[in-house]
């Protein structure tokens, strides 16, 4: 009887796949490797019920689990499963996700790692429990064997606030699927749009301040219409603020598209107006398809791909970076002038070659083969090549 290689077994774990930029990565991510010639049995787990919105290879074992929403529930459910996979490594998703995935591997002695795709301090600093979830990420991060921090911004609070060291610390830019959001773009948009407008992506949340775009767009006096995709808590507030400003006439907010993209590409330009984010997919996206930049300079993100590789001092009133237009956070005066900057044409098609160049250099071979290297880097995958499951 002829011995098999023994696969390395990578466990990912995030709260669900309901929709999102993590959601998105992490089953590329999850299929990549699945599907790759290395030695790879890759599991997929969710701790949340919910429809889900990405579907990963048939190749990955997709395991979803009821926790609630809650961390104790969601270490509970998560460490029967571990036992009784026995992962060679954990890969983490999202702060519950990361906070379960460290305690239970710790508790079996399994290597494990996290990815961050949020600026904690920024993105914890309004809502309830924030407090809490600061102290969860104090308590439970310094434990992970890596941290992939999807910026430098991420990766820098980490260390400066929630005791984590350098060492532990990697930095992976997202990455974009070209070729897909091409081909979605060319669709016909699933709703009937405006003859000329400017667009925005993003759940409606006030870390989005979509409230200070509306503000904005209404100084501006611009000729173009707004169209905000995206749901959320802020509807009826923002709906309200439009009004009020009287610019509810030119505002639509159509809800979440399932297809994005074939609006986002038809639009004058992409205004991200974020106080935080993570890496912002959506902006990145957008610059896929050709769409010219204006973004606040939030503590992570939009600024290390305007700015490009070297970065730039933090904007501090309207600027004009190498990819697109950066302002400061809730400053509605610099975007309001940043939106009739991006009316020129010539800024626009200026700004249009730049992202699309810019865009490109997220490449998913390259994010991929970083993943994998770090992976291998704690579980080294050269001691399962030539190695029999009979003698492991």
């Amino acid at each position: 009887m002829t011995s098999k290689t023994r696969a390395c077994k990578v466990l990912f774990v995030i709260n669900s796949l309901e929709g999102g930029g993590a959601e998105r990565v992490v089953c590329t991510l999850a299929s990549a490797l699945a599907e790759a010639e290395e030695h790879w049995a890759v599991t997929l787990v969710t701790l949340d019920r919910g429809e889900d919105m990405y579907a990963p290879s048939p190749r990955v074992t997709r395991t979803p689990l009821d926790s609630g929403g809650r961390l104790l529930s969601s270490i509970h459910v998560l460490l029967r499963v571990m036992r009784e996979n026995r992962p060679d490594v954990v890969v983490s998703f999202l702060t519950r996700a990361n906070c379960a995935a460290i305690a239970c591997s710790r508790l079996l002695r399994i290597p494990c790692i996290i990815s961050e795709r949020v600026h904690t301090t920024s993105h914890f600093s309004s809502g309830g429990f924030r407090g809490l979830r600061k102290l969860a990420v104090r308590c439970f991060y310094p434990y992970a064997d890596r941290v992939i921090a999807v910026s430098r911004g991420v990766g820098d609070d980490l260390v400066r606030n929630y005791g984590l060291t350098t060492r532990q610390m990697v930095t992976i830019h997202n990455t974009i699927e070209i070729d897909r959001i091409a081909h979605a773009a060319r669709a016909e948009p699933s709703i009937v749009l405006p003859a000329d407008y400017i667009v925005a992506v993003g759940r409606l949340v006030t870390n989005k301040n979509f409230s200070m775009l509306l503000r904005s767009y209404a100084r501006a006096n611009i000729t173009s219409a707004l169209v905000i995709l995206g749901e959320g808590p802020e509807r009826s507030g923002l709906t309200a603020l439009a009004a009020a400003l009287g610019i509810a006439d030119r505002v639509h907010m159509p809800g979440y598209i399932p297809n994005p993209h074939a609006i986002v590409a038809r639009a004058r330009f992409y205004v991200s107006s974020s106080n935080a984010e993570g890496f912002p997919n959506a902006m990145l996206e957008a610059m896929c398809v050709r769409q010219p930049v204006v973004a606040t300079d939030c503590d992570s993100g939009p600024a290390e791909i305007l700015q490009g590789e070297t970065g730039g001092p933090k904007a501090l009133t309207l600027t004009r970076a190498p990819f697109g237009i950066l302002v400061p956070t809730d400053d509605e005066h610099a975007m309001s002038a940043a939106l009739r900057v991006m009316e020129d044409p010539e800024t626009r098609a200026r700004f249009a070659v730049a992202a699309w160049r810019r865009a490109h250099q997220f490449d998913p071979g390259h994010v991929i083969s970083r993943y994998k290297a770090v992976i291998s880097a704690v579980v080294p995958i050269a001691a399962f090549r030539g190695r029999t499951a009979e003698s492991l």
